[in-house]
Formats: C-alpha cells, sequence, structure tokens
C-alpha cells in the first residue's frame, strides 16, 4: 500500500493524505493509526515529477518507472483506467529514431494499448509530460490527461462542435 503525504501531513496543518490504491483522501489520524500496526514502514523520497534525467541505454530504469506511474496515474490510452503501475512504459518517439530514454518521452500504456500504438494506425503527441494528444486510425482525435479522455472536435466534425481554440 501506498500512501502519499506531506511533511505537514502528521502534524495537522494538512490532515489528508492520499492513499494511491484507492484514489482518495485518507486522514492523518487514519495513517497514525496505519503506522502503528504495522510490522514494515518503507520511506521513499520526494520524486520531481518534472525532472527528466536520461539515461543512455534503451532499457528504463526503475527510478523512470516510479516517476511516470506518479505521473500519468493510468493507461494513457484514451478512456483506459489499467493503472500505470502495470503498464509498459513506451518511448514516445521511439528510441531507434533518437528518442531519449527519458520520462519527458516515456508514457505509460498497458500491453493493449502499446501493441495497438506500435502495431496499428493509432498514434499520439506529446503536449507536456502527462498530457497527449492521440489520433485514432480513423482520425479521431482526443486528448489524454490526469482530467481523463476528452474528443476533440474539429470544424468539419458531422457533430458541427466548433474546434477547441489552439492553447
Amino acid at each position: 500500500m501506498n500512501v502519499h503525504i506531506t511533511d505537514t501531513t502528521l502534524t495537522g496543518v494538512n490532515p489528508v493524505g492520499r492513499w494511491e490504491d484507492q484514489q482518495v483522501p485518507v486522514s492523518s489520524e487514519q495513517i497514525r493509526e496505519w503506522l502503528g500496526s504495522a510490522s514494515t514502514v518503507i520511506v521513499r523520497p520526494v520524486i520531481d515529477l518534472a525532472d527528466h534525467v536520461p539515461v543512455d541505454s534503451y532499457e528504463i530504469p526503475e527510478r523512470h518507472r516510479v516517476q511516470v506511474a506518479l505521473r500519468d496515474h493510468a493507461c494513457r490510452f484514451p478512456h483506459c483506467t489499467r493503472p500505470a503501475t502495470r503498464c509498459d512504459l513506451d518511448h514516445a518517439r521511439p528510441y531507434g529514431e533518437g528518442g531519449p530514454t527519458c520520462p519527458c518521452n516515456e508514457v505509460a500504456l498497458c500491453r493493449r494499448h502499446h501493441r495497438a500504438k506500435t502495431h496499428s494506425a493509432w498514434s499520439y503527441d506529446i503536449v507536456m509530460p502527462g498530457s497527449y494528444i492521440w489520433i485514432s486510425p480513423n482520425g479521431f482525435t482526443f486528448r489524454v490527461d490526469h482530467r481523463g479522455t476528452h474528443p476533440i472536435h474539429h470544424a468539419t466534425d458531422p457533430a458541427g462542435d466548433p474546434a477547441p481554440p489552439d492553447e
């Protein structure tokens, strides 16, 4: 079980942490109870989600896996909810084409959607780490980020919805 807290969670200044497995807030009282009854507690350092330190290898190091899982939370394919901790990491720009092995070029994709991206006409672009624009084989576009999946309607869509302003 992973619980995310700040230095002020247990002092009462900010009395809420976040239970990662359930994506829900948890009170400092509950955290204290868990700490009192736990047989093992592992404290890990804070990971800067904006940090990007590339490595000179195709293989993705564990520190990148942890950072991308914390940033992406779930598979970043449209509408997928598989936890990022159970996903592959995809090189957005392939390593063989000069793409770095760096969290800024790594995206959490479950095995099914990793294969769809690699072996079909699905593609995506990184807007910024954690925010992606996907294009389906039929030309539909979706923005996927920490708020979920949002279709992007273009002026020529039959739905008639106007195109969103450029960001």
